[in-house]
């Protein structure tokens, strides 16, 4: 039987993940712009991620079986409820707006393998699919199961956020950056928690967050 275990601990689990994010932000960082471009950098975005992220998740709910409000063997199933197809409608409306908003016509990147470095698979496709089993999946996933849904959805959401901001120190983003990011991440946080709860099912928030970032990377 496993050991069950609290709050305090998995706080601090979060928080040790954050410091190693961090570093891996900086090294990676630094290396990058020594010594990589283009897909090559891509490619050691998504198995940097990949190494730390997903043996850290699987980690984490074989340590908290039977403390999650949803097993993990039922993390992954074929329940799309009306939810979220609403917010798919939605982001697809706004994305679309924003679009044109921007460029005044349809629109989309002419080189995206090179668009900001080379991040075309890190941002499309390991994003979504690793930050939703680390953070719907393990996170949320735990805190449900310990509070009320609103509680929940709330702090991992706030956890959400502050994952991103060793990305942000590493990238050296301004002020006015930060401001932006915050003003995104943190509302998407909510949004997908939301989703996972209504849905039970890992599916819909992982599709939510692989559209929006590449509608992002690629149109907008």
């Amino acid at each position: 039987m496993h050991k069950q275990w609290s709050l305090k601990i998995v706080y601090l689990n979060y928080a040790i993940f954050w410091v190693i994010w961090l570093i891996a932000q900086g090294y990676l960082t630094l290396f990058q712009r020594q010594m990589t471009a283009g897909m090559t950098n891509d490619l050691i975005n998504v198995a940097v991620k990949v190494l730390i992220w997903v043996p850290l998740g699987l980690f984490w709910l074989n340590k908290t079986q039977g403390q999650l409000w949803l097993s993990k063997k039922k993390l992954y199933n074929r329940h799309f409820p009306v939810q979220f197809w609403w917010t798919l409608a939605i982001f697809i409306v706004y994305l679309g707006f924003s679009t044109w908003f921007r460029h005044h016509s349809f629109y989309i990147t002419a080189m995206p393998f090179t668009k900001e470095g080379g991040n075309f698979f890190s941002v499309t496709l390991a994003a979504g699919l690793i930050e939703e089993f680390v953070f719907r999946g393990f996170f949320c996933n735990y805190l449900l199961a310990k509070f009320d849904m609103t509680s929940a959805i709330i702090i991992q959401a706030l956890l959400f956020q502050a994952i991103h901001f060793p990305i942000y120190f590493a990238e050296g983003l301004s002020l006015m950056g930060w401001g932006v990011n915050v003003a995104t991440v943190l509302p998407l946080g909510l949004i997908f928690g939301w989703i996972f709860y209504q849905s039970k099912n890992l599916w819909p928030s992982t599709i939510l967050h692989c559209i929006w970032d590449t509608s992002v990377f690629l149109f907008i």
